[in-house]
């Protein structure tokens, strides 16, 4: 009976593992940027803040988080294409009716691979690219939960995605929700990116 459980064990975890393709993840020598996606992100417990303020002043302004970040050095690679503008494009243009909520939302993996779908193409037509799937700010536990998902450019399958949480700081809104997001830079670049290069065996 052991024997069984630990051999299901075994067959889910190889599942889950084929589910990804982290090859090119942890080959390609170049990674393109299309930043923070934030058309199925929920504001949770942000009490009176408005809706459109919080889309028309701060998605950019988050955004802008990585201006003078090394994204190179972040994912191990020789160099980075920085390369947000059709997703920017795309967050200024969301509907903002279900932006904020009081409840946790949590994003399945076909939630992920039907999002990655709609990411626009940016100035590379191949190869590969990262952004930040936003799941969620919540301001209640000062927790930024998002989906760092690595696409394959050409055909916009996901190749390897993770969900990493980061810690909101003091502040007004923008420089908290930034904070949070810089948490989550730095924790691939110390050591998650290590992390999941060991998890895929490379």
């Amino acid at each position: 009976m052991k024997k069984n459980v630990l051999l299901l064990a075994a067959l889910i975890g190889m599942v889950a593992l084929q589910a990804q393709d982290p090859h090119k993840v942890f080959s390609s020598p170049i990674i393109g940027w299309y930043g923070f996606d934030f058309r199925n992100a929920k504001m949770i417990g942000f009490g009176d803040e408005s809706p459109h303020k919080i889309k028309d002043e701060y998605f950019k302004a988050w955004g802008d988080v990585t201006i003078d970040l090394d994204l190179a050095k972040v994912f191990k690679k020789n160099s980075a294409i920085k390369d947000p503008g059709g997703l920017l494009k795309l967050n200024m243009a969301r509907e903002t009716g279900s932006l904020k909520g009081d409840e946790a939302v949590e994003f399945s993996r076909e939630k992920i691979d039907e999002i990655a779908q709609t990411i626009p193409t940016g100035l590379k037509k191949d190869g590969l690219a990262v952004s930040f799937i936003v799941e969620s700010f919540n301001k209640t536990t000062g927790i930024a939960t998002v989906h760092v998902t690595f696409i394959d450019i050409a055909t916009h399958k996901v190749l390897w995605t993770k969900k990493l949480t980061g810690k909101a700081g003091g502040g007004d809104i923008k420089k908290s929700w930034s904070t949070a997001l810089k948490d989550i830079f730095t924790q691939i670049e110390k050591k998650e990116f290590d992390n999941w290069r060991k998890e895929a065996n490379y």
